[in-house]
């Protein structure tokens, strides 16, 4: 999981506004990259949760 979190800090663009996360893909991404920066939010979403879960 974290090797994909690390990974994706390399080469994906992302802003976060508040609690909204910007996507900035490149125009000539295609759509299987798409998929991918999509999946990689999601597990750093889910770690991020399960972290919180276990601190309460």
């Amino acid at each position: 999981m974290a090797s994909n979190i690390n990974h994706a800090k390399a080469w994906l663009a992302r802003k976060t506004i508040g609690d909204t996360i910007a996507f900035l893909p490149s125009l000539i991404a295609t759509k299987g990259e798409i998929k991918q920066m999509i999946a990689i939010i999601k597990e750093g979403i889910q770690t991020v949760m399960e972290e919180m879960n276990h601190e309460e």
